[in-house]
């Protein structure tokens, strides 16, 4: 196939890219619950579109229709680059895939929704780096008296000056009703807020309550350290199905 071949990395030797794709082993598993993948290791030489004479640390090779996943990789590491390239796997070549987003739930079809990026942040703590990528993932209910169904998930990165994952944390949304609303750089940290329903709408209870929640990051001795601060009740009332039915029946409001 012809496709966009990402690199994470390179060397003159296969042990070099082999030790390599080792150090991004850790990467890979912060990242298994929004992205699969399976990095492997390639000889330039066997490869149409790259230069002879070196080893890269291949993450993936997609159509060019299907390179979101790049922005995630290059988030970490803006030094990662794309080659067009043909790939065929043979004796001497792995099979090489293109990164899948992991299903976030289903909707009412049971058809998957996955996780997708939504934004990324870095702020350097001097020779380390805090990076976070927020994923979202967004459904909703057709017919009368449908809902929609929004989450959010946080993954913040300790990255050192050679690009090893010192550190990683998760932070998922309190409710299927949760959406990021800013996330920014302050003073060394990267703060996140988070706008989220509890109860949220339902057709059953007809009443919601929505709240803000502001999420900060730091990076302290190489560990990543997470503090939820205490969530602010912003709104609250009828969510409008007891007016949708009466328009239903053909009642007044």
């Amino acid at each position: 196939m012809q496709g966009e071949l990402f690199v994470w990395s390179g060397g003159a030797t296969r042990a070099e890219a082999e030790a390599q794709k080792k150090n991004f082993a850790a990467y890979q598993r912060a990242l298994e619950s929004v992205l699969t993948l399976e990095p492997q290791v390639l000889e330039s030489a066997r490869i149409e579109g790259l230069k002879p004479g070196f080893f890269v640390v291949a993450l993936g090779v997609c159509p060019k229709t299907e390179t979101a996943p790049l922005k995630v990789f290059q988030a970490l590491a803006p030094e990662v680059y794309t080659r067009t390239v043909k790939y065929a796997p043979t004796q001497d070549l792995p099979a090489l895939d293109c990164p899948q987003w992991v299903e976030a739930t289903s909707n009412d079809d049971g058809e998957p929704v996955h996780w997708k990026l939504e934004r990324t942040e870095r702020v350097v703590q001097g020779k380390n780096a805090l990076i976070a990528l927020t994923f979202s993932y967004y459904w909703s209910q057709q017919g009368d008296f449908g809902s929609s169904y929004f989450n959010v998930k946080a993954l913040y990165f300790g990255v050192d000056k050679k690009r090893r994952l010192l550190d990683s944390k998760t932070y998922s949304g309190p409710t299927d009703a949760s959406d990021l609303e800013s996330l920014k750089s302050e003073e060394e940290q990267l703060v996140a807020e988070v706008k989220y329903g509890d109860p949220r709408c339902e057709p059953s209870s007809d009443y919601f309550k929505g709240w803000r929640q502001r999420v900060r990051a730091t990076l302290d001795k190489g560990k990543v350290k997470l503090t939820q601060g205490e969530p602010l009740l912003i709104e609250e009332g009828s969510c409008g199905y007891a007016d949708e039915a009466r328009l239903i029946r053909g009642e007044s409001p």
